[in-house]
């Protein structure tokens, strides 16, 4: 049921990657536009980068709070790995933020209420983020393209799913590792 879903996710970013009629911005107006509110969730401060048990619990709580994604994606890493992005695209249902160029995607979302939070097999297990993340490679033609899942928490069920699929040969299980970071920051 997983690979489907990574199956879907992957489809579609590359069908919105390729749309026409899209005119590309520069980094500094996706970045603006990503980052509108100052990169926090809902007016949330943070101090600390992740944590475990009743920590894990309040990024759920938090999680379910926010209303855009977009408002949570560090600015930096749009500028270095979507160059030249359109204007990112926020859903609500489901909470998730797609910031692309005609080449590359980075894709935030946010799962709440009745989601899996069993560990997925087949993945590189990351500690350190939240409940624990879980790491898989999108295709095994582009290695460094990735999806990582985090739990936020368990009592509330939550995640974060952060995708990078640069489409350029670079690994960039770093690069999902630091915004999914740099996020759990934003929701303390």
């Amino acid at each position: 049921m997983k690979r489907i879903s990574i199956l879907f996710l992957v489809t579609t970013a590359l069908l919105v990657g390729c749309a026409p009629g899209d005119k590309p911005q520069s980094g500094a107006q996706a970045q603006s536009t990503a980052a509108g509110s100052g990169g926090t969730a809902s007016g949330s401060t943070g101090t600390g980068a992740a944590g475990s048990g009743s920590a894990a619990s309040s990024y759920a709580a938090a999680a379910e709070k926010v209303t855009d994604v977009c408002t949570l994606i560090p600015a930096e890493y749009i500028t270095r790995l979507i160059p030249n992005a359109f204007p990112p695209s926020s859903e609500r249902y489901p909470r998730q933020c797609t910031i692309r160029n005609n080449l590359s995607a980075l894709q935030v979302s946010i799962d709440t209420g009745f989601v899996p939070v069993d560990p997925i097999q087949g993945a590189e297990f990351i500690p350190g983020l939240a409940d624990g993340g879980y790491l898989e490679h999108l295709s095994p033609n582009s290695q460094g393209d990735v999806y990582l899942t985090v739990i936020l928490g368990k009592d509330p069920k939550a995640l974060l799913h952060v995708e990078v699929a640069g489409h350029d040969g670079k690994d960039h299980r770093d690069d999902a590792i630091a915004i999914a970071r740099d996020i759990l920051t934003r929701l303390q």
